[in-house]
């Protein structure tokens, strides 16, 4: 008896393995502040070194004292940016107050705008573009200062107006920029951020496909057991009474307690032949209502009385829905024998119309305590498989004496899965 398919996991795409070459370029970018103090902490030992003539001649120029603060500060701007692009801009504007010339360590400023601008968090970028432009003008308004005195009036308008349109261009270019990289930073961890979900979502698909297959193992499982177990049990306990006082009574016995082991022993090896993916072994078909008349005999022979009824076409019914409804009759049949007593008797009245499929299952025993059948799963697994056609399961005792299970499930044509 194989188990009902219910589809395949699509494989998930592989990623290829990362290449040895890339490593390196994946440790810098996990590192910048080491590659940052690296570069930066480098340029700023080149200005001291040489710089120990100078130093020795005591003919150091200013520029050297304000460009190796701006450097060191240089290697934090992409994990401290707010206050490495701060300190820059304080450098630079201290420098600019005290009279001195353009110095080497300006650059940083263009820099420090494009990590504010990349790295930068809430209002940090918005700040340092004004900052930048800021900067423009004063460089504008100083140079107008330094050339009145020597130069025509309208030369030097047109030169104030020429550095401040130069000066923000290039501000707006860089923060353009950063502004671009900043955008595709984004893209990249959005794409990251998507990626991880999409693994965290594809284990968790994997989890809940393994936890659906072991339920779905146990109630092929229990099924298969307990059914079997059930016949063979009734029919030893028969036969050791009749065995003193009618032999070929109890060779009939033996021979049905043969018959339903090596029944079970042939479904189990087909359960298992499906939980080895073995496809070239041949599974044999499925139980379904064509196989109810069998499973009533069956109990039959192991001495509970039962009654089959059919009413209305249910020929043509889809191989799971039978499948289910073979199941259900199957267990609460195998509860009848365990539970419902001594001297019982079962009906199963199978009954279709144009809207729904109606099953009943009925005893005259003394009912069935669903917590003694190992904690309800021989019913939790019927509830299971109706619900998987939108159907509905109820059991319970009857008014006078004995137990029902009963079923409906709408001809619809859809099912949950």
């Amino acid at each position: 008896m194989p188990l009902p398919s219910r589809g395949t996991i699509d494989p998930e795409p592989v990623d290829p393995p990362p290449s040895r070459l890339d490593a390196p370029f994946r440790w810098l970018a996990s590192h910048p502040q080491i590659v940052d103090a690296t570069v930066f902490g480098s340029i700023a030992a080149v200005l001291m070194l040489g710089s120990i003539p100078l130093v020795s001649t005591l003919s150091v120029d200013a520029w050297l004292f304000w460009s190796i603060p701006m450097f060191v500060a240089g290697a934090f701007l992409r994990t401290r940016t707010g206050w490495a692009t701060l300190l820059i801009a304080v450098l630079a504007v201290a420098h600019f107050l005290g009279g001195y010339p353009v110095v080497l360590g300006d650059v940083m400023i263009f820099y420090a705008l494009y990590c504010a601008t990349v790295h930068g968090r809430g209002r940090v970028p918005t700040f340092a573009l004004v900052a930048g432009v800021i900067g423009a003008g004063m460089q504008a308004v100083a140079t107008t200062f330094a050339m009145l005195s020597s130069e025509p009036w309208y030369f030097v308008t047109v030169s104030s107006v020429v550095f401040f349109v130069f000066g923000t261009a290039l501000v707006l270019a860089v923060w353009a920029t950063g502004r671009y990289q900043r955008v595709r930073v984004d893209q990249l961890r959005m794409a990251r951020e998507a990626a991880a979900q999409a693994v965290r979502e594809r284990e968790q698909r994997t989890r809940l496909a393994v936890a659906d297959e072991r339920a779905r193992i146990a109630r092929e499982m229990h099924d298969v057991v307990a059914h079997s177990l059930s016949v063979i049990i009734a029919q030893a306990d028969g036969g050791r009474f009749i065995a003193s006082q009618d032999p070929s009574a109890a060779a009939d016995v033996l021979g049905t307690v043969g018959q339903t082991g090596r029944r079970a022993l042939a479904d189990m090896r087909s359960l298992l032949g499906v939980l080895r993916n073995d496809e070239s072994q041949d599974l044999g078909p499925q139980p379904g209502l064509e196989s109810l008349g069998e499973l009533v005999e069956q109990v039959r022979a192991a001495g509970l009385p039962v009654d089959l009824v059919r009413e209305g076409d249910v020929d043509g019914l889809p191989g799971p829905m039978g499948l289910t409804l073979y199941r259900v009759v199957q267990e609460a049949l195998t509860n009848v024998m365990k539970h419902a007593g001594p001297d019982v008797s079962a009906r199963v009245l199978l009954r279709r119309d144009p809207h729904q499929l109606a099953l009943d299952v009925t005893d005259d025993g003394q009912g069935v305590d669903p917590a003694s059948d190992g904690l309800g799963h021989g019913l939790t697994g019927m509830r299971e498989r109706v619900n998987l056609f939108r159907g509905t399961l109820h059991t319970g005792p009857l008014p006078d004496r004995g137990f029902r299970v009963s079923v409906r499930i709408p001809l619809d044509g859809r099912t949950t899965r």
